[in-house]
């Protein structure tokens, strides 16, 4: 059964944040962190390589990639990244980057895409409400993210943090799991932000990579 996250107590907000470290450490939270980021490196760098080799021997990647993002209707692609970021985040991210690259300022678009998918966590925090409403659908989906559950209640603000940064999982359904056991909205807010940041360093990242003419030669 679920339980309820209280408020956090004035001794937790006065924990130095050497203490914080601490705690987190010994809850294993940089091991997973350490390894989830070994992970998606070696993903990242095992689909760089497989772009390599194709765009070096079969496909133009960089007129491909040219030739998609500039015919798809700027609005299909905004209402559609909102509706994912907002039940379950069923299209990567990555696309919707890549997406960006066809105006001549990206930034902007990066921050509108960090902005939606914001506000769409929003919208994933309601639908937790939801279905915690509804006994037996609450039970099932406890049941399918009670890894998230534990990773929450175990790392409570910071693993909404590093969700929000990192592709490790859809952030929306982080955001449900979240809601099971009713989190404060006020501090799911707040740590919530990251999300905006995620989307400008992810950006910036993907312009070099992208580029692929000019590293495939």
């Amino acid at each position: 059964m679920s339980e309820e996250i209280p408020e956090e107590s004035p001794r937790k907000l006065s924990l130095s944040l050497n203490d914080k470290y601490n705690i987190l450490k010994s809850k294993g939270f940089f091991r997973y962190v350490g390894r989830s980021v070994l992970w998606i490196i070696l993903v990242y760098a095992l689909i760089v390589f497989l772009v390599f080799l194709v765009g070096k021997y079969l496909v133009d990647f960089d007129g491909l990639f040219k030739s998609v993002i500039t015919r798809l209707s700027d609005r299909f692609v905004v209402l559609l990244f909102f509706a994912s970021e907002s039940f379950m985040g069923l299209v990567p991210v990555d696309l919707f980057v890549i997406w960006t690259q066809k105006f001549e300022n990206p930034l902007p678009y990066l921050a509108l895409l960090g902005i939606l998918s914001y506000a769409g966590g929003v919208i994933s925090y309601g639908i937790g409400l939801w279905i915690s409403m509804w006994p037996r659908v609450k039970a099932y989906t406890e049941r399918r993210l009670k890894n998230y559950i534990g990773f929450v209640r175990k790392w409570g603000g910071a693993f909404i943090i590093i969700a929000a940064l990192f592709p490790f999982t859809p952030f929306s359904i982080v955001v449900i799991a979240v809601t099971m056991f009713k989190y404060p909205f006020r501090l799911f807010l707040i740590y919530a932000l990251a999300r905006l940041v995620r989307f400008v360093i992810q950006g910036v990242f993907f312009f070099e990579l992208l580029d692929v003419g000019s590293w495939i030669g």
